[in-house]
């Protein structure tokens, strides 16, 4: 079995909660979704870009598309030092992949890495199907507000709550924009607590500039939504995308 991937490297998680730690991601072309705030190229490469010294800058190309056993070197050599804390996989949509995933998480478990999933939020019949060697789920809840798309609240709260009944350690993400509707994030914020519990933890995320689009949230938004999330659930942060204030993939 192959599957297409675009990037292997190792760098910090900037992202929610774990922001800081040391890890290697494994990032998967395709995506189902179309948020304009994206910043990453979603499509098919030709190639997968390796940074062997982590920050170097330096990429080794290995063409597509890459069986297991070659992702499993590919990251071996990556991680020779062994000072990644868990592997991120990352997208575009891992889940699309779940078959490949399959194949691909015993045998990374086996070298015992701990497995991060960053995930849109709304394939969970296909997380089901991986789950059982997922051990932190990074989950994103999409408002239509902000992505431009149409939201998907019904796969959203029945992905939560398939985390929450196989008692893996999830967090939820709200990326939000200047032009955030307030009604539509506390459906987001009430549905969260509904499916996933008071203890689920929500982290605001505001958006990043990008080609698309420009609309980042100010200060006063971020702090408003903040205490309107608080609420109804105790614990509400806001953590930006510090990797791109360090320039850093």
């Amino acid at each position: 079995m192959k599957t297409y991937l675009s990037e292997i490297f190792s760098s910090v998680q900037g992202e929610g909660p774990y922001v800081g730690e040391r890890h290697l991601f494994v990032r998967f072309c395709g995506c189902h979704r179309d948020c304009i705030f994206c910043d990453t190229n979603t499509e098919r490469t030709e190639t997968v870009l390796v940074e062997k010294n982590p920050g170097s800058g330096i990429f080794e190309q290995v063409p597509n598309p890459l069986t297991v056993e070659q992702v499993m070197e590919l990251v071996r050599e990556v991680d020779g030092k062994k000072n990644n804390r868990r592997v991120s996989l990352t997208g575009g949509a891992p889940l699309l992949q779940a078959h490949y995933l399959r194949e691909l998480l015993p045998h990374l478990c086996g070298d015992d890495h701990s497995i991060y999933l960053e995930t849109a939020g709304d394939l969970p019949l296909q997380l089901k199907t991986i789950i059982e060697w997922v051990d932190i789920v990074a989950m994103d809840v999409k408002l239509s507000s902000v992505t431009q798309e149409a939201n998907a609240f019904p796969a959203h709260w029945q992905f939560l709550k398939t985390c929450r009944d196989f008692d893996v350690d999830v967090f939820t993400k709200l990326v939000l924009s200047a032009g955030t509707h307030d009604g539509e994030l506390m459906e987001a914020i009430k549905g969260i607590k509904k499916a996933g519990g008071r203890e689920t933890l929500v982290v605001i995320q505001p958006m990043t500039k990008a080609v698309k689009t420009d609309a980042v949230p100010s200060g006063e938004q971020l702090l408003r939504w903040q205490d309107k999330a608080l609420g109804v659930l105790p614990n509400v942060r806001v953590i930006p995308q510090t990797h791109k204030m360090m320039e850093m993939l």
